[in-house]
């Protein structure tokens, strides 16, 4: 009964801006003619949305004769609530127009390591976008502390605070030196290197190298050869492999033409997943999601270069 009563006050009380507009112009000039004209509308239309407002209010606000009208009892009353409502209702247009002129503020973007040389380049014209590169581990903090709006990782993360949009999905390359047979020498199965070469991966504070040793099954390798294998950036082991026998996985977007590497096809299970990352508390849902788009827009075919 109690949602009912307030249904009905809602419904009764139902007022919007041109309704006040109308009822104060006719309050001040004594004139239904008079208020038309200020309002720009006709009297008649006039007359008959005031009767409207007064059969929802259920009480008369003018008293209608040849003279004029002029305010009865009732209406007396409520016309300084419509002053203050119109008031009001000014001043949130007014803060509205303020801030549709404002610049939008500016959305800050953290980016893996692993994606931010080859995915950052290709984005133009995003003034409103304040990217940082750092790793997944420190991303993921600052997602949860609120000092970045969202993040550019590999997929999944798994935080019931997190949530995610998925950007493409990029495959792996095998790499070695141009034209090394040790590239063909790999068995598919294992991945484990030929003897006499070694297989390059990412230091552990980054997740694409855990990802590659989950991937290529080289926990026994990871174990037997310890961390000697192991570089710190994808271009150090890119520069490392163009001048050795050695070998190492790189993302498709790292994929560079006359680099001095030889790149090989992977089966299909040999990917990773980008997404976009974001608390779900954000206010900036709409600008995460335009930008979203904007990514997938842009890497298009871009994941799938002609080797």
């Amino acid at each position: 009964a109690t949602i009912n009563n307030k249904y009905r006050l809602y419904i009764k009380t139902m007022i919007n801006f041109r309704d006040i507009e109308y009822i104060l112009y006719a309050a001040q000039s004594g004139s239904f003619a008079g208020a038309a004209k200020a309002c720009n509308i006709s009297q008649p239309s006039l007359s008959i949305q005031i009767k409207k407002v007064e059969d929802r209010l259920g009480n008369r606000i003018f008293v209608r004769s040849k003279k004029g009208v002029k305010l009865t009892s009732f209406g007396e009353t409520i016309v300084p609530h419509l002053i203050n409502v119109q008031k009001e209702l000014k001043a949130i247009d007014t803060i509205s127009q303020h801030m549709i002129n404002q610049p939008k503020p500016h959305l800050k973007i953290g980016v893996i390591h692993t994606v931010a040389p080859y995915l950052l380049p290709r984005i133009k014209n995003e003034a409103q976008i304040q990217f940082s590169e750092n790793s997944t581990h420190q991303l993921v903090n600052k997602l949860i502390n609120e000092e970045i709006d969202a993040a550019i990782l590999a997929l999944p993360i798994k935080l019931m605070q997190l949530e995610s949009i998925k950007l493409y999905r990029e495959p792996y390359y095998l790499v070695s030196s141009e034209n090394n047979p040790m590239l063909e020498q790999i068995n598919m199965d294992n991945m484990l290197p030929p003897e006499g070469t070694q297989f390059l991966i990412l230091s552990e504070e980054h997740c694409l190298g855990q990802h590659m040793v989950e991937l290529c099954n080289l926990r026994q390798y990871q174990h037997e050869t310890g961390d000697k294998y192991r570089a710190t950036s994808l271009e150090t082991i890119r520069q490392m492999v163009a001048v050795s026998n050695n070998l190492t996985l790189l993302p498709a977007l790292a994929h560079r033409h006359n680099d001095g590497l030889g790149y090989r096809s992977l089966p299909k299970r040999f990917f990773r997943e980008i997404g976009l990352v974001f608390n779900n508390q954000t206010p900036h849902l709409n600008d995460i999601y335009s930008f979203a788009d904007e990514i997938k827009t842009l890497i298009g075919n871009a994941i799938n270069p002609q080797l």
